[in-house]
């Protein structure tokens, strides 16, 4: 019998309560797939989960959103996929689901698209997720082509991905960094790029404004944005001050992708947008970022880097 070693917090806490475990092997139901996890992406969601930060933890309590794999075991009412595809995707890592930093796991087939062959494993692992958020960002400020868009963070996995994207659709993007080295790796993009401190300089010229990292930053997104603009954070959970957004009568947009996955409804649009970008990655018109592989046995260790500050790339976990 096949066995599926899997990696679990049996309570919340720090990154060391993460430890390994036996799983039961998973059975797909009618509309999933069995996936053999061949890399598990982290996300930073990862540790507010393990920590309690974020009661919606994984029913194996196995942490992992994202992860690139080959299909095993197909249900009765898939279409679209059959064994042996490589498949990749947010597919779990809240309730209702299993993590993905296991070595099996069954996963609805509508929040799954065949991985972009252009790539490594461990960078189609750490894709859905940011691209998913910047994609659905991006729809919520119902950008168009020459619209003027201000991304705060464009450095980030979600901001370097809304770039790529919101270039695609033909918008004049400008973004923000903390550092001269990362202001330079966005200008290498395509786009004008300024420091956060900046902002209030460039004055309330942008009618569409992504935030990507909620405080001080979403009130510097209001002050950029203009009259009747359109604003989307990823992160609101904070108590604000929204004087600017009702001087303006601006539209305030809070993101939060994981929805489907929690309520069951949009799935099938993940799975959608997941294809769309595995071919634009293929024809070299949007790039993946580099990902550092670890083996799962690591997890503690980089949950540790990530809440020391000390993790600026992603990471994707190799299954054994």
């Amino acid at each position: 019998m096949q066995q599926n070693i899997g990696w679990y917090f049996p309570q919340t806490g720090g990154p060391e309560v993460l430890a390994a475990t036996e799983l039961a092997m998973p059975e797909p139901g009618e509309h999933e797939v069995l996936i053999k996890v061949l890399a598990s992406g982290f996300n930073p969601i990862d540790s507010k989960i393990r920590a309690g930060l974020a009661p919606i933890a994984a029913d194996n309590k196995v942490p992992g959103c994202d992860a690139c794999g080959d299909v095993i075991k197909v249900g009765k009412q898939v279409a679209g996929f059959a064994v042996g595809d490589r498949v990749y995707g947010c597919i779990g890592g809240v309730a209702g689901s299993s993590g993905t930093l296991c070595q099996y796991v069954a996963a609805d087939a509508h929040l799954l698209a065949k991985a972009p062959q252009s790539i490594s494993i461990a960078q189609a692992a750490t894709l859905p997720l940011v691209a998913i958020t910047a994609h659905e960002a991006l729809q919520r400020l119902q950008l168009h082509s020459n619209d003027s868009l201000l991304i705060m963070g464009g450095s980030g996995g979600v901001g370097r991905m809304a770039i790529q994207l919101a270039r695609l659709q033909g918008a004049q993007v400008t973004a923000t960094a903390g550092s001269e080295a990362r202001q330079q790796q966005l200008r290498s993009l395509g786009v004008e790029a300024y420091h956060h401190n900046d902002v209030e300089q460039l004055g309330a010229r942008f009618n569409k404004v992504l935030d990507t990292f909620g405080g001080q930053s979403l009130l510097n997104a209001l002050l950029a944005a203009r009259p009747g603009g359109h604003v989307a954070t990823i992160n609101a959970r904070n108590t604000y001050d929204l004087s600017q957004a009702h001087a303006k009568g601006l539209t305030l947009h809070a993101v939060f992708m994981l929805l489907p996955l929690l309520t069951g409804n949009g799935r099938a649009d993940h799975g959608v947008f997941l294809q769309q970008l595995a071919e634009w990655v293929d024809l070299g018109l949007v790039s993946a970022a580099e990902a550092e592989e670890a083996p799962a046995a690591d997890v503690a260790a980089v949950h540790e880097r990530y809440e020391a500050g000390e993790l600026k790339h992603k990471v994707a976990f190799v299954l054994p």
